[in-house]
């Protein structure tokens, strides 16, 4: 190499390292992703998970109307003739109250089994006027066992849909007027099966207490239907079924305990953790 070409390749050199002394850009600061402030106590409910009650109190108020044949003569009025021939049991509104225990079946909590204890009061003249013709008043102790699907049970809102077994008692008394002397029926006690579905919805205030709306629709007499006479003219049985032999049972006939229940009240949680 001679001496010419050896000056060329020092002056490169030197050239290009001036060149690289002249970038005066900043070198670029990584940014710290490491996170150390505290997440406030909304953050921490949206993430947390809620929990479904392990079980459930709830006592409701009951406001009744009844169908088909629990609907009086017109819907309404009692008419003694209807009721002797055993054709409606006299009567259509009522009103009552019923305390349910859900314990869920599972972690979720949307399956719940449900057991009631009721009581329905049905009487003639309990939204309208008494009829001039008598009265009659019907006492309904139920139980039940049923099966709940609880949509949102960790939510606030829980809207629900379930079905009830139920064993119902009914007994009650009637005042029959005539222009001569009024009769006073006592209705003795009858055993029926029936069932009931129910739909509605709870809303959870805190974690402990909540309220409920609902309807339920129930077929008190579905099963255990019958017809027998009394010994006494004083006193009948339910006589809901249907009277195939040539004897004349008074009061009896085929007849449907089937109403509606509107109903509302409070709930008590246990187990249960709120997420909105």
């Amino acid at each position: 190499m001679n001496l010419r070409k050896l000056y060329i390749i020092l002056f490169l050199l030197m050239g290009s390292q001036f060149i690289f002394s002249q970038d005066n850009t900043p070198p670029v600061k990584k940014s710290d992703t490491s996170y150390t402030a505290l997440a406030n106590s909304k953050i921490y409910s949206m993430l947390e998970k809620g929990k479904p009650p392990k079980f459930t109190l709830q006592l409701s108020f009951n406001y009744d109307i009844g169908h088909l044949d629990l609907a009086g003569n017109e819907n309404t009025y009692f008419r003694r003739a209807d009721f002797e021939n055993g054709s409606t049991f006299g009567t259509r509104y009522g009103y009552g109250a019923a305390l349910t225990g859900k314990l869920a079946l599972h972690k979720a909590g949307n399956i719940r089994l449900n057991i009631t204890a009721a009581y329905n009061r049905f009487q003639s003249n309990f939204i309208i006027e008494e009829s001039p013709e008598g009265i009659v008043k019907y006492n309904v102790y139920s139980g039940a066992l049923g099966i709940e699907n609880n949509f949102s049970p960790a939510k606030r809102f829980k809207p629900f849909v379930g079905l009830d077994i139920n064993v119902n008692m009914i007994e009650g008394n009637a005042v029959l007027k005539s222009d001569t002397s009024d009769l006073n029926l006592k209705i003795r006690n009858s055993v029926r099966f029936g069932l009931s579905f129910i739909l509605g919805f709870e809303y959870a205030f805190s974690n402990y207490v909540g309220f409920n709306l609902g309807y339920k629709i129930t077929y008190a007499n579905l099963l255990g239907k019958e017809s027998k006479a009394s010994s006494s003219i004083y006193e009948t049985y339910l006589n809901d079924d249907k009277v195939t032999s040539t004897v004349s049972i008074p009061y009896a006939g085929w007849k449907q305990f089937l109403y509606s229940t509107f109903y509302t009240g409070i709930n008590y949680y246990f187990g249960l953790k709120n997420k909105k």
